[in-house]
C-alpha cells in the first residue's frame, strides 16, 4: 500500500517520499521470516512501484532509494538470524538520472569489511541528488542560519 500511495503522490508532483516497512529487526528465523513476510512484500511492492513508473513515464524524473539505517552481519548467528552490521551494507538507488545495472562496491570475501569501491553516506546522498538533478553542493542553511552542503560527499561517478 505504501508503493501504490508513494506513485500517486509522484504523479500529483510531491517532491519527496518515504515509504517504511519495519520488521526486518531478524535477529533469529531470518530466512522463514524472509520467505514469508517482508521479502515478499518488498519484492512484490518495489517490483511494482518501478514498474508503474516506468509505465507512465515518472522513471526518469523519479529516484527510489532502499535502504536500511545499518547492514546485517555476514554470518548467521546461533538463533538462525542476522544481527546488527554498521561496517557493509546493501543499498538499491535507480531512476532519474541513475545509471541502471551497476552493482557498485564490494566487501572482503568475508563480507566483514567494504573492500573495492567504499561509499559514505555523503557520497551516497549526493549521487541521490546529482540523480535528481540537484547540484549537491548546493549551499542550504541549517535552522541556526549555518551554511552548510545539501550533501557532504561526492556522487559516485559510475552511477550518474
Amino acid at each position: 500500500m505504501g508503493c501504490l500511495v508513494a506513485r500517486k503522490l509522484v504523479e500529483v508532483g510531491v517532491p519527496a517520499i518515504e515509504i517504511d516497512l519495519g520488521g526486518w529487526d531478524n535477529h533469529a528465523n531470518i530466512f522463514n521470516t524472509l520467505r514469508t513476510g517482508n521479502g515478499r512484500r518488498l519484492d512484490q511492492g518495489m517490483g511494482t512501484l518501478v514498474k508503474q513508473l516506468v509505465e507512465r513515464d515518472r522513471w526518469k524524473d523519479t529516484v527510489v532509494l532502499w535502504m536500511g539505517e545499518f547492514g546485517r552481519t555476514p554470518r548467521i548467528n546461533q538463533n538462525g538470524g542476522r544481527d546488527h552490521w554498521g561496517r557493509c551494507w546493501s543499498v538499491v538507488v535507480g531512476g532519474g538520472a541513475i545509471k541502471g545495472g551497476i552493482a557498485y562496491g564490494s566487501t572482503s570475501s568475508d563480507g566483514l569489511d567494504p573492500d573495492k569501491d567504499p561509499v559514505r553516506i555523503g557520497d551516497l546522498f549526493a549521487t541521490v541528488y546529482k540523480g535528481l538533478g540537484i547540484d549537491p553542493s548546493t549551499k542550504v542553511r541549517d535552522n541556526l542560519g549555518r551554511p552548510l552542503e545539501l550533501a557532504e560527499g561526492k556522487p559516485i561517478s559510475a552511477l550518474v
